[in-house]
């Protein structure tokens, strides 16, 4: 596999230089308009406001002023300042990453830690409350050293990150201890997990340094992780995330080998469910979900995806960013929990917007997506640059001197097609050569060079293979048509043609249009889960008449509702009445408060 460089938002620039004039808003799409809408999150909405007062009660320790969640010392706070580091806008946001920082240091213990200090890490005292404490000063420990990436020069932050990296290695030997691994089992967020996930930040402190010590303390970390049981997935997602990241700079196999062995777990266990994810706990019969877990698997994906080039993990990290991690996002830009009834979401009580560890954990998976979308193969002697387009997001994308813009056009009026234009903004030398990924999802992709307005088709690609059109100018364009296949997967994840549905008898099935998994709202079809629903059937119609039932309406004012839309027929379980529902994404939930989503469904085919 060649050594892939990641094409990073133009917006963004790179980790260490961020472009002081450009915002998140001035790029169209879905992508960005769901990151703009945690930047306003974390600007205008007061309930609770992201003053430097909250952020940092979790190292302040104020009694004045209790917080949630300030036990885990370095939680909140080490996610902002990482999340915000990684997705900064500019000037503004670097001013506020400074103050924090200004205010955050003086908070450290004599001994490195952040937080409570009276607690005793002998052996035979460490609980609960310890593991809360490593938790979030592992996670500050990250939000230290990507707050340093962006700004090498604040050699502070880099001697503060090493006073709790020390801390992290003089409590080592008796965090392992059995009998604490003992008492910390069944503790879900206080477990064992808030020890093995600091491997991450010493990876990141070992390459900060040059201390190889830091490293051979890391590696020592997942052979300690338990197996899957009833674990908090994100810690334990975490733990495998700083694992590979100690191959990608060692690059020992062995390691590789027992992530991809803990994948292939999750897999044949079925923890990973339809919509492309993990419920917060390995629990059987678990019935939330976590936007933590939700940006640490879509991470995961990418990054093994990355290291190996197998296209599974692309297709993984694409559904779970289309449906699961999507949709995990409230309207008011949070990441958070969700229910689950069997069928799809229901309500919680109290809506899980948590303000305390998702929405910054989202925010920082937005990074990663924006890297994975193009990347690029420089060549050397003055030979074009290859451009390879791997997610179908819009956006400006590049670097300085290459440039490219790939925006959508929606889908041609009665067909299932996603068109898209990827235009040359600016180029090096004689073009760019530019390649695009046909996704499992898309049964074919055409493309079209557009010259003068006139439309010349390239070519048509049935495989699995990458679409390679002739070198581009700037100012030049393609057109790219995806045919999205429309799929339907049982409970036990086998795939049904459409043309094979039965017409008599229905049967349960997720249904899957292109990159999304479809479900009806009650937003949208308020009567469509009165009770009794369960056994409601929707009448799907056939291959050749389903482009009909689709609309794709591009409205720019509002982004996240640029999706498709299906429009069937069906009977409701509790009368005879032919009615019509509106199946949507799942991940549109996102534009209004919560509802009844379902997606698993009684579904035949429409009579003829």
């Amino acid at each position: 596999m060649k050594a892939v460089l990641p094409f990073v938002c133009f917006y963004l620039c790179s980790v260490s230089i961020v472009c002081a004039e450009e915002t998140i808003s001035q790029s169209a799409g879905e992508l960005f308009a769901r990151i703009n809408t945690v930047h306003e999150r974390f600007d205008k909405i007061i309930e609770p406001a992201f003053t430097d007062e909250f952020i940092l009660a979790d190292v302040v320790l104020d009694p004045g002023y209790p917080r949630r969640f300030d036990e885990f010392s370095g939680d909140i706070s080490g996610r902002f300042l990482g999340a915000l580091s990684m997705m900064s806008r500019g000037a503004e946001d670097d001013a506020r990453l400074h103050r924090l920082m200004g205010k955050l240091l003086p908070c450290q213990r004599e001994d490195g830690r952040f937080g409570n200090a009276s607690l005793s890490f002998a052996a035979q005292d460490v609980g609960p409350d310890h593991m809360a404490l490593l938790w979030g000063n592992g996670r500050l420990l990250v939000g230290l050293l990507e707050y340093y990436q962006r700004f090498p020069e604040e050699k502070a932050i880099l001697e503060s990150a090493v006073r709790l990296g020390d801390f992290l290695l003089a409590v080592y030997d008796s965090c392992k201890q059995p009998e604490v691994m003992e008492r910390v089992r069944g503790k879900a967020a206080n477990g064992f997990i808030c020890f093995t996930q600091f491997n991450e930040g010493l990876e990141l402190l070992a390459r900060a340094t040059g201390n190889q010590q830091y490293r051979d303390v890391a590696q020592t970390l997942e052979p300690l992780l338990e197996p899957r049981g009833d674990q908090h997935t994100h810690g334990y997602l975490t733990t495998l995330r700083g694992h590979l990241m100690i191959y990608e700079t060692t690059r020992d196999a062995k390691l590789l080998e027992a992530v991809e062995r803990r994948y292939q777990d999750m897999v044949d266990s079925g923890s990973i469910l339809i919509n492309g994810g993990l419920l917060e706990y390995f629990k059987p019969g678990y019935d939330r979900d976590e936007g933590c877990s939700e940006a640490d698997f879509l991470r995961l994906l990418l990054h093994l995806w990355r290291l190996t080039g197998k296209e599974m993990y692309l297709e993984q990290a694409e559904r779970c960013l289309h449906n699961i991690f999507y949709a995990n996002q409230y309207e008011t830009g949070d990441f958070g929990h969700h229910g689950y009834d069997g069928r799809g979401y229901i309500p919680l009580a109290g809506a899980g917007r948590a303000w305390w560890c998702c929405t910054m954990h989202g925010m920082r998976a937005f990074r990663d997506v924006l890297d994975a979308v193009v990347t690029v193969d420089a060549v050397k002697d003055g030979q074009p640059d290859t451009v390879q387009v791997n997610l179908w997001e819009e956006g400006l994308y590049g670097k300085t001197g290459n440039t490219i813009r790939i925006k959508s056009l929606g889908m041609p009026e009665g067909t299932a097609q996603l068109r898209y234009t990827i235009s040359v903004e600016e180029a090096e030398g004689e073009g760019v050569i530019l390649t695009m990924r046909k996704p499992g999802w898309a049964a074919s992709l055409q493309t079209a060079r557009i010259v003068e307005k006139k439309r010349e088709v390239i070519a048509v690609q049935e495989t699995d293979n990458n679409v390679t059109p002739p070198v581009l100018k700037p100012g030049e364009t393609v057109e790219v048509l995806l045919d999205c296949v429309v799929s339907l997967i049982t409970r036990s994840g086998q795939h049904l043609a459409l043309d094979a549905l039965n017409d008599d008898k229905a049967e349960e099935y997720a249904l899957f249009f292109g990159p999304w998994l479809m479900g009806v709202d009650s937003y949208w079809n308020p009567m469509f889960h009165g009770e009794p629903y369960g056994g409601n059937e929707l009448l799907l119609p056939g291959k050749d008449s389903i482009g009909a039932a689709i609309s794709f309406d591009k409205n720019p004012g509002v982004p996240l509702l640029n999706l498709p839309i299906l429009k069937i027929n069906y009977r409701h379980e509790g009368f005879p009445d032919l009615c019509t529902a509106a199946l949507h994404p799942i991940c549109d939930k996102t534009t209004h408060a919560q509802s009844t989503v379902s997606f698993w469904h009684r579904i035949r085919r429409a009579a003829p």
